[in-house]
């Protein structure tokens, strides 16, 4: 049986002070077993 994804939550703040833009969102991640945390944190910020 193969293994499942581990299911992730995050809220993402993101602010530009200079242009008073503000953003809030949250997100459901899905990491596949053969990846690593890395990766996830390169997949949230790309």
């Amino acid at each position: 049986m193969a293994l499942k994804a581990t299911i992730y939550k995050a809220d993402l703040n993101i602010a530009d002070m200079d242009q008073h833009q503000y953003g809030d969102y949250q997100l459901t991640l899905a990491l596949h077993p053969s990846e690593t945390l890395e990766r996830l944190m390169v997949r949230i910020v790309a």
